[in-house]
């Protein structure tokens, strides 16, 4: 039996429901109905995607003839952006969020503008506003601390 795309991401989404309650089996705050603690949002979360995904799994199973998902050079997409992610978080937690998110916007730019005319400048202008939007969206309107980086602390 070949397994579609629905298939696929009914599984993963599962998995992730899974892992979701493994995460959060370390927190110590007991869940109570007076005070639900930080279990509470995951756990909802986790939830959801065990729901979700056995819905999309059991969804696919009903589907016949499907045409491929990805091309060979859209997995090969996929994986450098899960790679440039993994890279981001990296980043994140040594360098910062500043320098960290400036420079993996402008690397999914520069990527995701391959075959089209773009300037340098242009990505660059992009990656630092949107950069200073989230900025002012989590530290100033939300009050959220971001990632200063272990290399600055």
């Amino acid at each position: 039996m070949k397994a579609n795309r629905d298939q696929i991401t009914g599984v993963l989404i599962f998995a992730l429901g899974i892992f979701v309650f493994f995460s959060i089996q370390g927190y110590k705050v007991p869940f109570t109905a007076a005070y639900p603690g930080p279990m509470a949002l995951p756990g909802l979360a986790g939830i959801g995607f065990l729901i979700c995904g056995a819905g999309i799994f059991i969804q696919g199973c009903k589907k016949k003839g499907e045409k491929a998902f990805l091309s060979l050079n859209g997995w090969k997409r996929l994986g450098i952006s899960i790679a440039m992610l993994a890279l981001y978080v990296l980043g994140l937690t040594y360098i910062g969020f500043w320098p960290s998110t400036v420079l993996c916007l402008y690397a999914f730019c520069t990527y995701y503008a391959q075959g089209y005319k773009t300037k340098i400048w242009q990505r660059i202008l992009f990656s630092v506003v949107f950069t200073v939007v989230v900025f002012l969206v989590y530290e100033v309107l939300f009050g959220y601390s971001l990632p200063v980086g272990a290399f600055f602390e």
